[in-house]
């Protein structure tokens, strides 16, 4: 789809929370072991992103929520 409309106004981007999340859709009983649920806040801030004026350009981009402040370091440095 992101390329479909790469030379359009309208941008696509991949949200991924980036692990099991707390939804109420898998059991709590379901994460393997070493690992553990995020939050659904988790998808906050980078869900809200895209409306900014930061985000002017963003397009065909996978963010993954729990890496979310990482991604926008790196993508903020690429400027």
């Amino acid at each position: 789809m992101a390329a479909d409309l790469r030379d359009t106004d309208v941008t696509v981007n991949l949200l991924l929370p980036g692990g099991p999340t707390v939804t109420g859709m898998p059991p709590l009983d379901s994460v393997p072991e070493g690992r553990k649920f995020l939050e659904h806040e988790v998808m906050g801030p980078p869900i809200v992103s895209p409306a900014s004026d930061d985000a002017a350009g963003v397009h065909d981009e996978r963010i993954v929520a729990a890496e979310f402040e990482r991604w926008l370091h790196a993508r903020n440095g690429r400027r």
